[in-house]
């Protein structure tokens, strides 16, 4: 789940109070640098880049595996199907973008392929059949990998006229590539300027995602979503190309979370849709101001009202009215919200009864795994779970806003700062100062 808050800008004085000093570094995330990617299907290599195998062809991009004609096709990593169709030279074709700037394409299937622009598909999942359509003499799959627009060199991996298994590991350096199952450890931050900067993990350099201009950063999995001049983007990884999600300088708020995407208008029109690539549906008719994710939970905050939808098809649920509710959140099947008197109230499970966190005086929620996150009084308390006891995170009453994820990751703002750490005990990291930090996300 994307856990993400707003800062309170130019109000905010660090207080001794909160310890970023003799740090505790928190074990760095561990990425697999060989046999990420899968091989896609069976068969004998008849050609790998320039070399057929007999004869060079400077314009062969990939490698091809005959032999294996209606053989099913397996994606060779988990990612987005970003075409799915018929190309003059690639016959019935897929390709699929991944983490990290990765992409690989499928060429020559049999017929049109078993999966369509915009969906998610799994390691190993069927993507289309061998076949020999397009510019081709035989039933083969022309199989390439690419990165950052750049072809990604497969030779080490393949040798002319041997054998390869389907799902057996692609011996190959894949740099930056997520082990699959793994939980990518993401954050990010708006600055003063606008810039969005991104990093996967926490002693990663920086990366500016745009030129300047954004006021919210979001991230989901592999997704980084942001708003800027009223117009939401998203990118498939750090390295990935940017897709306009809706414009016309309509969109106040946005959220991610997996392959589901939300943004609500300057009408109050709340629309969500599964899939890059789907069209968009409205969820309400107007007043809605803010929207959260999580799952297949969609929640948003209209007229003081906090509603819920389990799937954009499903019915409406009141989760807290009275034109009270100024925050709320969602994790999973956790719900939390503050009322106008600051009570922070939590539940797990929609149809459950709510259950009072605090006494009053909160002003923001946060939600990630099992923790329960606020901002009260300028300090950031947690606890584990409804019932658990509050822990104060970092006092002072100096905090602006704060992020928490279901793998202990802790964040907040202050003094335009962005202080982040791994665990309840752990010291407190310095993701970004200077006084510019606006806005955060944390993933992971």
């Amino acid at each position: 789940m994307e856990i993400r808050k707003t800062a309170t800008a130019g109000r905010l004085a660090l207080a001794a109070a909160i310890v970023v000093s003799g740090l505790l570094l928190p074990a760095a995330p561990a990425y697999a640098q060989a046999g990420a990617m899968t091989q896609p299907v069976d068969g004998t290599v008849t050609g790998v880049l320039p070399n057929r195998c007999g004869s060079t062809d400077s314009d062969h991009y990939g490698v091809d595996i005959a032999g294996n004609g209606g053989k099913a096709i397996g994606a060779a990593y988990p990612g987005t199907v970003t075409f799915a169709g018929w190309t003059s030279g690639g016959g019935n074709s897929v390709t699929v973008s991944h983490a990290a700037g990765y992409v690989t394409r499928y060429l020559h299937m049999v017929q049109a392929p078993s999966v369509s622009a915009g969906q998610a598909v799994q390691q190993g999942q069927l993507l289309g059949y061998v076949g020999s359509t397009g510019n081709s003499t035989g039933p083969h799959l022309h199989f390439e990998i690419w990165r950052n627009s750049a072809l990604y060199d497969i030779s080490p991996a393949y040798a002319c006229h041997g054998t390869v298994t389907k799902g057996a590991a692609l011996n190959l350096p894949f740099a930056d590539l997520p082990a699959v199952g793994a939980a990518v450890e993401r954050f990010a931050f708006v600055n003063t300027a606008g810039v969005l900067h991104v990093k996967d993990g926490p002693y990663a350099a920086w990366q500016a995602v745009n030129a300047g201009g954004a006021t919210k950063a979001v991230l989901s999995g592999n997704w980084i979503g942001w708003l800027q001049n009223g117009t939401f983007y998203a990118k498939d990884g750090i390295h990935g190309g940017v897709l306009t999600m809706a414009g016309g300088s309509q969109v106040r708020d946005i959220a991610v979370s997996g392959d589901r995407f939300a943004f609500v208008n300057t009408a109050g029109v709340l629309y969500a849709k599964d899939g890059a690539y789907s069209p968009w549906r409205a969820m309400n008719a107007a007043g809605a101001t803010r929207v959260e994710l999580s799952g297949n939970w969609i929640t948003w905050l209209q007229d003081g009202t906090f509603f819920a939808k389990d799937g954009i098809y499903g019915g409406w649920l009141t989760m807290a009215g009275g034109n009270q509710v100024r925050d709320i959140a969602v994790s999973g099947d956790r719900f939390a919200f503050v009322n106008t008197a600051g009570v922070l109230y939590a539940k797990d499970g929609a149809y459950a009864a709510w259950q009072a966190v605090n006494a009053g005086g909160a002003s923001r929620v946060a939600l990630g795994g099992n923790w329960i996150g606020w901002v009260q009084g300028g300090n950031f308390y947690v606890k584990n779970g409804v019932y658990g006891e509050w822990l104060t995170m970092a006092g002072g009453g100096q905090v602006g806003d704060i992020a928490v994820t279901g793998q202990d990751w802790f964040a907040f703002v202050g003094s335009g700062a962005y202080y982040a750490k791994q665990g309840t005990h752990t010291s407190w990291l310095t993701m970004a100062g200077g006084s510019q930090v606006t806005d955060i996300a944390v993933t992971g």
